[in-house]
């Protein structure tokens, strides 16, 4: 029951953002499958290693957030907002 509170909240994205990390800044382009006040879950174009902590921009959800990454199943990103 608790997982189904969880979905209720989550808003549907399938919108495209850009993912921000590293030093010097690098950037890579994604998909944003959903968006909670909490966090979001994403696609990224390939399984490559991403940092713990990385800022996440897009502007047709008008999000621009700092994320913590929560989970990872291949191409998939679970994010916190909040670091």
């Amino acid at each position: 029951m608790i997982d189904e509170a969880k979905d209720a909240l989550r808003t549907a994205g399938l919108k495209t953002g850009q993912i921000y990390f590293g030093q010097p800044r690098e950037r890579r382009g994604c998909l944003i499958w959903n968006l909670s006040s909490a966090g979001a879950l994403i696609e990224v174009d390939s399984d490559a290693t991403y940092p713990e902590k990385l800022r996440l921009i897009s502007a047709a959800l008008c999000v621009d957030k700092l994320c913590k990454v929560t989970s990872r199943e291949g191409r998939k990103i679970g994010l916190k907002f909040g670091i």
